[in-house]
């Protein structure tokens, strides 16, 4: 439902919280606003597909699309607001989630995203790791990235010169709090508070293509405590 929003590469402004409790339980917020004028562009060219698979540009504003994606899912839809202001529409959505494999079900985070959920190295932790856009994609943007920084791509760069303005308004946070003290978490995080962790990706911070290849791909992983916590976890290798 939200991946082809969540890889648009200009005027997006999406930002979602997923909190854990003790348990593996928890709520999954979403707050996306686009400008009306994105909406009709995505639009047409959604009307321009013929395919089954074509995305409905509008679905995320639709409550009862919105709810039947997430019962599909085991996913409890608990507010669906959209509201237009201004020349823009924005949707606020909030659900519940029973565990970590009900999340890991969830469309609002798009058909690709993938969540590992397993024992930190230490005694008493948890690891946390969030692929939005699948752990192969991740791998293999970090590859191109670094072959990047090694040998520059001259059609990279020449594609990237020619689209960098259309990155204009991009605006995207994804926030995690967990049942416990944060105790390590990946370079695209910011401690936002004891218990939290924040990524924002933001059109300023695309300046090469290196920067687009890793942010349109990225992995996000922290490590908390767990000793007061019966979250469920994978068995390690």
């Amino acid at each position: 439902m939200c991946v082809a929003l969540f890889s648009l590469q200009g005027c997006l402004q999406m930002e979602q919280t997923v909190t854990f409790t003790a348990d593996g339980s928890g709520q999954h917020d979403l707050v996306m606003t686009l400008p009306e004028s994105v909406l009709q562009e995505i639009k047409r060219s959604a009307a321009g597909n013929q395919t089954s698979t074509a995305v409905d540009p509008l679905a995320l504003f639709n409550k009862d699309s919105v709810e039947k994606e997430l019962k599909a899912a085991g996913i409890e839809l608990v507010r669906h607001a959209p509201e237009t202001i201004g020349k823009s529409r924005r949707v606020v959505i909030a659900t519940k989630f029973s565990a970590p494999d009900a999340l890991a079900k969830s469309p609002l985070l798009g058909s690709a995203a993938e969540w590992e959920f397993a024992s930190g190295e230490q005694s008493s932790t948890t690891r946390v790791t969030l692929y939005p856009q699948g752990k192969k994609a991740w791998a293999e943007a970090r590859a191109r990235a670094l072959s990047m920084r090694d040998a520059p791509d001259a059609l990279a760069s020449d594609f990237f010169a020619k689209r960098k303005a259309q990155f204009d308004g991009l605006d995207v946070v994804v926030r995690f709090r967990v049942p416990g003290k944060v105790i390590e978490f990946t370079r695209n995080l910011e401690l936002t508070g004891p218990c939290e962790v924040t990524a924002r990706i933001t059109a300023e911070q695309i300046k090469t293509p290196e920067d687009l290849v890793r942010r349109l791909a990225p992995r996000f992983e922290l490590i908390f405590d767990s000793s007061s916590c019966t979250f469920p976890v994978a068995a390690r290798d």
